[in-house]
């Protein structure tokens, strides 16, 4: 990864043209491998990369030299949605869904040096996706549902009944999609932070991830909405605590690797926390709620902790 990443930060065409590459592969190569679930596999993956490479251009190069490979990549997807299918929009759609909370993640990364100040606006931009979902795209899960079980079915005209039966399930699933994407964005960010770490031969981006604190002003907030998602049973409101739960989950994995750190076979005992986390459902909450606790009890005791809290109050 660090070799692909010095490619990438070699020259504004190397930048530009890997950049392309990737987001033209994960775009057109799904649909054309005859595994399916392979070509979804390697889509993603090129996606994944293509959004990493172009967070890490930003922490490094600025948003101009971002926006250079963007628009590259644009251009490619352009064409070739163009020529095979005959879809040009594509490229402004992928830049629009794909790159944008990326180019705002990074630059806040580059420009405030805050890791916590970036998971609140992807909070923010996440509760923007679900007002949208609301307000401007009011239909848009019929549609899709319509759409769907009319591909399924393929029959006229459409039960209307059973598409009311089935639409709270897709909204429950496009909600579940927007706190998905924020957990992915927020990956995608601490990653290419990593590298640029890396890259630099700096270990900077340890201590800085260990002394995350997303502060006490946030943990009231996010609680007072966790509790009033018990009484207001409404998608969006559960959709809006996922995403917290995961922005709290991060703030309690600092204080996991903060309080490991310091332990002989740190590594192991953190493999072990990574497959609980992934494997179990309570562990994620049991992290989001360490991370939330720890605004007010620190239980990661040192300098660094102690001047990153002060600054988030």
């Amino acid at each position: 990864m660090l070799a692909l990443a010095k490619l990438t930060l070699r020259s504004p065409y190397h930048a530009a043209t890997v950049v392309g590459l990737l987001a033209v592969l994960a775009v057109f190569i799904p649909s054309l491998v005859p595994a399916a679930s392979f070509g979804v596999v390697f889509g993603a993956t090129c996606m994944i990369l293509s959004c990493i490479l172009v967070g890490l251009i930003i922490l490094t190069q600025g948003t101009v030299s971002g926006l250079q490979a963007i628009g590259v990549a644009i251009a490619g997807i352009t064409l070739v949605g163009w020529i095979t299918i005959g879809r040009p929009e594509l490229g402004l759609w992928t830049a629009l869904v794909q790159w944008t909370p990326i180019i705002l993640l990074a630059q806040t990364l580059r420009s405030s040096n805050s890791l916590a100040l970036t998971l609140l606006l992807g909070l923010a931009l996440g509760a923007l996706g679900i007002a949208a979902q609301y307000l401007v795209w009011t239909d848009l899960e019929r549609e899709w549902l319509t759409l769907a079980m009319q591909r399924m079915e393929q029959v006229q005209p459409l039960d209307e009944q059973a598409v009311e039966r089935n639409l709270q399930l897709v909204r429950l699933f496009v909600l579940a999609l927007v706190a998905t994407a924020y957990l992915l964005f927020i990956v995608i960010v601490l990653i290419a932070r990593y590298l640029q770490a890396g890259l630099a031969e700096s270990k900077g981006f340890g201590s800085e991830f260990r002394a995350l604190s997303l502060g006490k002003p946030a943990a009231a907030a996010a609680l007072v909405l966790m509790l009033a998602s018990f009484w207001v049973q409404q998608a969006w409101l559960s959709s809006l605590v996922f995403m917290i739960v995961l922005a709290f989950m991060f703030q309690g994995i600092a204080v996991v690797h903060a309080k490991l750190a310091p332990r002989r076979q740190s590594g192991v005992w953190l493999g072990l926390f990574y497959a609980l986390l992934l494997i179990f459902p309570q562990v994620v909450a049991l992290t989001a709620i360490t991370g939330m606790i720890d605004n007010w009890i620190v239980f990661r005791r040192g300098p660094t902790t102690d001047n990153d809290e002060n600054k988030q109050d």
